[in-house]
């Protein structure tokens, strides 16, 4: 499945990749939000220090609780792990997109630049074979004026418009297999339903005799893997350097290791037992409140709203603080989907301890 999310963010096109990029920062200004949601913690937040192990390898982290309040906020170096109660890392994964491998082998890469030469009038096939009716595609033929695209099976007109700069066709299967193709003056964001798979015709030019363009193939977080690998190991270093273990203690309240994640969809099976198997609690923060960010800061900050999304706006900009705080605040800080039980739950301070419940 892909994710919300970025059925949201599709629409930016062109920026999307840089948009996605922001996803992650979101998250963790979300995050911190929640944190400082309890005074006792948001007095106690040390953010992004390099926190050190038992390999003597410093892993910079989002957010270290301290046991007394830091004497600097940002960054810096913690050696002492006696005198953290817990420390919160935060991962996005979202839809890496690649060129469909059939288009690839059918059309030549563009030798200045990105894309690939697409000859006026050449059919574009995209077909998916697990759809509600079975094997299900289009072909896609552009001349200089329109975009006309039938089905490739009974060759009916499905879709005709007129050619735009930067046209975009989206072939999308949803959870219930329906079939969709998306014209460019539609969105993702129009369907309600979950996304099972996407491919996406993007024209970069239009050129005299040709067009620049690609189509790609939207894979749900193939990085999984790499990010739970990288979270378990701090998650060991860091309480093998405190207890002289790396097993997990049961009902830990010492040292408290939390992961924090979004676009939980794109996490595979293998993915969730690797990150349940090495950290305390794994928490995820649904996409429905990362769109709903996004939108409250396009709607405050308009087109260059991804360029407000950052820690230092965060603890500088009462705009940015007021949005994110407001999402936290009407859920009383119960904006974390606990992966172990399903529950919902908030970050607290409690006698010392960390608490999440």
């Amino acid at each position: 499945m892909l994710s919300d999310t970025f059925k949201y963010i599709s629409q930016f096109r062109h920026a999307g990749h840089q948009v996605g990029r922001k996803v992650g920062d979101m998250l963790e200004l979300i995050t911190y939000s929640a944190l400082n949601h309890d005074p006792e913690i948001g007095r106690r937040i040390n953010v992004e220090p390099k926190l050190f192990g038992f390999s003597d390898a410093g892993h910079k982290v989002e957010f270290v609780v301290c046991e007394n309040p830091p004497e600097k906020r940002n960054g810096g170096e913690i050696n002492d792990v006696e005198s953290i109660i817990g420390f919160i890392e935060c991962k996005k994964v979202g839809v890496e997109q690649t060129v469909n491998q059939s288009f690839k082998r059918n059309f030549t890469k563009n030798p200045n630049g990105q894309g690939f030469i697409i000859p006026f009038d050449t059919t574009i096939p995209i077909t998916f074979t697990k759809t509600a009716n079975g094997k299900q595609g289009i072909d896609i033929k552009i001349d200089q004026e329109e975009v006309v695209i039938t089905s490739n099976d009974t060759k009916s007109l499905v879709l005709r418009e007129a050619l735009q700069p930067y046209h975009r066709i989206i072939t999308a299967v949803f959870d219930d297999g329906e079939f969709a193709v998306i014209g460019n003056d539609q969105s993702l964001r129009d369907f309600g339903k979950t996304l099972r798979s996407c491919r996406i015709l993007d024209i970069y030019e239009i050129r005299e005799d040709f067009l620049v363009g690609v189509v790609n193939e939207c894979l749900s977080g193939p990085q999984t893997p790499e990010k739970a690998k990288q979270s378990s190991f701090v998650a060991l270093d860091v309480r093998k350097r405190r207890f002289g273990t790396f097993d997990l203690r049961p009902n830990e309240s010492e040292l408290v290791s939390i992961l924090v994640i979004t676009e939980f969809a794109h996490w595979e099976q293998k993915s969730r037992n690797m990150i349940q198997a090495c950290i305390d609690y794994n928490l995820v923060v649904p996409d429905e409140l990362i769109v709903e960010a996004f939108i409250d800061f396009e709607q405050q900050f308009g087109a260059d709203f991804y360029s407000f999304i950052s820690k230092d706006a965060y603890e500088n900009n009462m705009d940015v603080s007021a949005i994110i705080d407001n999402i936290v605040r009407k859920r009383d800080g119960r904006i974390f989907l606990d992966i172990a039980d399903r529950v919902t739950k908030s970050i607290n301070y409690r006698d010392g301890n960390l608490i999440i419940s």
